[in-house]
């Protein structure tokens, strides 16, 4: 297998990841979970 093809699965593979991770993070933003700091506009806080 030329090396470029193994490249393009392993940069496949870290995109679905990294895509899963981001939505993870705003489907918990959006619910209003995982606050830290001020919580001025957080809805996790009130």
């Amino acid at each position: 297998m030329p090396p470029i093809i193994g490249n393009i699965i392993v940069i496949a593979i870290l995109a679905v990841v990294v895509f899963f991770a981001a939505r993870s993070l705003y489907r918990s933003h959006k619910r209003g979970g995982g606050c830290s700091g001020d919580c001025g506009n957080c809805k996790g806080c009130h």
